[in-house]
């Protein structure tokens, strides 16, 4: 099994509770769809291959760490 057939699973149980028999089911697919595209995007870890249509600037990253660590240092000195 996939990543993404893994993923959609889960998903698509997700779905399952909110949608009921009125639910159009190409709408319900477009969402299945775009949902699970966005938990695999969210979800990858630092450092693997991001797709083509995502902007990934590594400057940005550095400032998130940055102020995630300030932010530990904080809360947990």
């Amino acid at each position: 099994m996939t990543i993404e057939e893994e993923v959609s699973g889960k998903v698509a149980r997700l779905l399952a509770t909110v949608c009921n028999e009125f639910t159009d089911p190409a709408e319900y697919e477009y969402v299945l769809a775009q949902l699970t595209r966005m938990s695999i995007l969210g979800t990858r870890p630092r450092g693997c291959d991001r797709p083509a249509d995502w902007s990934y600037k590594s400057e940005t990253s550095d400032k998130d760490d940055d102020f995630s660590a300030k932010k530990e240092n904080f809360i947990a000195p």
